[in-house]
């Protein structure tokens, strides 16, 4: 029986040790993140990359400088979460529809966190309202 609840915690130990984010380059994302980043961060500087292997995939995440950071799947490099710790999520991030329902009806706020999701996206605002959108876009409901 110890000799199992060893090997069991020796196991865990190895498991969570390999789960861990570790650092990479800039170099090791992925040339759409690369490029993503580029265009629409080019004035911020890159403190730490960090690569996290969830199940089959990896995220990379980008920490900059100004304490923001931004989000990538791994195999399409694709955005999926861009935290703002200062000043606004940069419109060329995000879809067109998504920027005019927000300046259409609040004008006043400031998005400040998009992500990606299942359904579609998701944007914080300033004034701390969360809206949903579907995959096309489409408004779906706002909290607070």
């Amino acid at each position: 029986m110890k000799k199992f609840l060893t090997l069991f915690v020796c196991a865990a130990t190895a498991i969570s040790v390999s789960a861990a984010p570790k650092s990479v380059d800039f170099d090791k994302l992925p040339a759409a993140s690369q490029e993503f980043i580029q265009k629409n961060f080019p004035r911020e500087k890159v403190k730490t990359v960090e690569m996290d292997r969830e199940a089959s995939w990896d995220k990379y995440t980008v920490y900059f400088n100004s304490g923001t950071q931004v989000s990538f799947e791994g195999g399409s490099g694709d955005c999926s979460e861009i935290i703002m710790k200062n000043g606004t999520v940069p419109a060329s991030a995000i879809q067109p529809r998504l920027r005019s329902y927000v300046a259409s009806q609040y004008p006043s706020s400031q998005i400040v966190l998009y992500q990606t999701t299942a359904d579609g996206y998701r944007l914080g605002l300033s004034d701390k309202t969360f809206l949903e959108f579907d995959k096309n876009g489409n408004f779906v409901k706002a909290t607070k």
